[in-house]
C-alpha cells in the first residue's frame, strides 16, 4: 500500500466521528424541518397548493441561483467549526496519545505525515460539505420542481459557487489553525487569535496615541477570509439578468488576486506548520 495512503487511512479513522458529525446535525435539521411541516399540514396552518412559483414578475432562475447559494450557509459554518475543532489539535494529538515517537521512527517523510493531517481535517470536511451540498440541492429542488419551478443549471450554478466559497474560507482558516496546533500544545486557535486581537487593539491605541498608522492586522484577516464575491441584488431586474450576475460572481470568486493571494497563505502556513512541527523534541 502508498505509504500516503495508509496515512490518509489512520487519520481518517481517528478523526472520522469528527468528521461524520455535521451529517447527523443535517439529519436531525431535516427531521424537525419534516416534523414542523407536518404539524403544521394536520392542524390546517399549512396549505402546500397555496406554495406556487408563479407569475411573470418573478425571475425564477435568478431566484433558483440565490436560493441554491443561501442552502449551504448554515452547513458550511458547520463545517467551518469542524474544521477549527479537529485542526487546532493536528499536530499535537499523536503527543497526547503517547504514539508521536513510534510514528517518528517509521520510514515516513514527515512532510508526508503533515500533509495527511492536513488533508484529511480540511480535505475531509470540504467533502462532507460537498456531499451535504448535493443532498440539499437534490431535495429543495424536487420540492420546488414539485411546486411548479425548476432551472438546474441555475441552481447547480448556485450551489457550487457558495460551496467555492465556504472551501476558500475553510482552506484560510483551516490552514492557520494547522500552524497555530504547531505553536499551541491546547487550544490552539483561540490562543492565536486572542493573541491578534491583542495585537491588533494595541496598534488601535498606539495610533490613536501617537498619530502612528500601523496596520491593523485582524482587518487583513478578516478581509483575507472573504470569498472573493459579494451577494448585492436591488430588484428583480438584477434577478431577471441571471447570467450576467453568475458570471460575475464566478469571475470574483475564482478569477482574482485575493484567490491567488489564500492559496499562497495557506500553503506558507501548511510549511511552517510542518517545520516546527518537524523541529520539536519528542520526550
Amino acid at each position: 500500500m502508498n505509504k500516503f495512503t495508509a496515512l490518509l487511512k489512520k487519520d481518517y479513522f481517528v478523526n472520522r466521528k469528527s468528521l461524520l458529525t455535521p451529517f447527523w446535525i443535517t439529519a436531525v435539521f431535516y427531521i424537525l424541518i419534516i416534523l414542523f411541516l407536518t404539524i403544521g399540514y394536520f392542524k390546517g396552518d399549512l396549505n402546500f397548493g397555496d406554495l406556487r412559483f408563479e407569475g411573470e414578475n418573478i425571475p425564477m432562475p435568478g431566484l433558483a441561483f440565490l436560493i441554491n447559494i443561501g442552502l449551504l450557509t448554515l452547513p458550511g459554518f458547520i463545517a467551518l467549526l469542524f474544521t477549527i475543532t479537529i485542526t487546532q489539535g493536528a499536530l499535537n494529538e499523536d503527543l497526547r496519545r503517547n504514539c508521536e515517537l513510534f510514528h517518528r521512527s517509521q520510514p515516513v517523510s514527515y512532510w508526508l505525515r503533515s500533509l495527511s493531517k492536513f488533508t484529511i481535517r480540511i480535505g475531509g470536511n470540504w467533502a462532507v460539505l460537498l456531499i451535504i451540498a448535493i443532498f440539499n440541492f437534490i431535495i429543495v429542488n424536487i420540492i420546488v420542481a414539485f411546486l411548479g419551478q425548476f432551472h438546474p443549471g441555475a441552481a447547480l450554478s448556485g450551489m457550487m459557487l457558495s460551496f467555492l466559497g465556504f472551501a476558500k474560507i475553510t482552506l484560510i482558516i483551516g490552514s492557520m489553525t494547522f500552524f497555530l496546533s504547531s505553536v499551541f500544545k491546547d487550544k490552539a486557535f483561540f490562543t492565536g487569535l486572542g493573541i491578534l486581537l491583542g495585537v491588533h487593539f494595541l496598534f488601535l491605541i498606539l495610533n490613536a496615541l501617537l498619530g502612528w498608522k500601523l496596520p491593523l492586522p485582524f482587518n487583513y484577516f478578516i478581509d483575507l477570509t472573504k470569498s472573493g464575491y459579494e451577494l448585492d441584488i436591488h430588484g428583480e431586474q438584477e434577478l431577471a439578468n441571471f447570467h450576467g450576475m453568475a458570471k460575475e460572481m464566478w469571475k470574483y470568486a475564482i478569477w482574482n488576486v485575493k484567490t491567488l493571494w489564500q492559496i499562497l497563505v495557506s500553503g506558507v502556513f501548511f510549511a511552517l506548520a510542518t517545520l516546527i512541527y518537524n523541529s520539536k523534541e519528542v520526550k
